[in-house]
């Protein structure tokens, strides 16, 4: 057997969040159930939408409030993880939370950089008229991504 045909699909799985919501619960599901079947090492990425970076030392208290809500989902989220994960195959998690104004960008080019295999997201629930007027992160991610991309419905 040659190696391609040895090698797993996916070994590096990433959950895009940019809100709280139940298609993004979903979405973390699905890419946990994944993750599980192929023992992938799966990352949940929480992108805050602002023009500030996280990292610089002056960020706005608006901004500060965001990344505490991320950062207590994400504690919510890995514990759910952690519960579904079992002792033979225990699920290899780790969270990240970025800033940005183009969420679509910042996933897929975190995506490259990280090397992933799988980006899993879940649909913000906008009308067809919303999203034409307003674009969607997700299909921008489609669009973006130079690997698969998994919409949770």
């Amino acid at each position: 057997m040659d190696k391609v045909a040895r090698k797993k699909t996916f070994s590096k799985i990433l959950v895009a969040i940019h809100e709280s919501t139940k298609s993004a619960d979903k979405a973390v599901d699905y890419a946990t159930r994944i993750a599980k079947d192929y023992n992938a090492f799966l990352v949940v990425l929480y992108v805050v939408r602002t023009q500030t970076y996280l990292d610089t030392g002056t960020v706005p208290g608006h901004v500060i409030d965001f990344k505490k809500q991320a950062q207590a989902y994400l504690t919510d989220i890995t514990e759910k993880i952690h519960k579904y994960s079992d002792t033979e195959n225990v699920i290899k998690v780790k969270t990240e939370i970025i800033a940005s104004i183009k969420i679509a960008d910042a996933i897929a080019h975190y995506a490259k950089d990280k090397h992933i295999d799988l980006i899993v997201v879940g649909p913000r629930g906008r009308s067809k008229l919303k999203s034409l007027v307003l674009g969607s992160v997700t299909s921008d991610v489609v669009r973006l991504a130079n690997c698969p991309v998994l919409t949770v419905r």
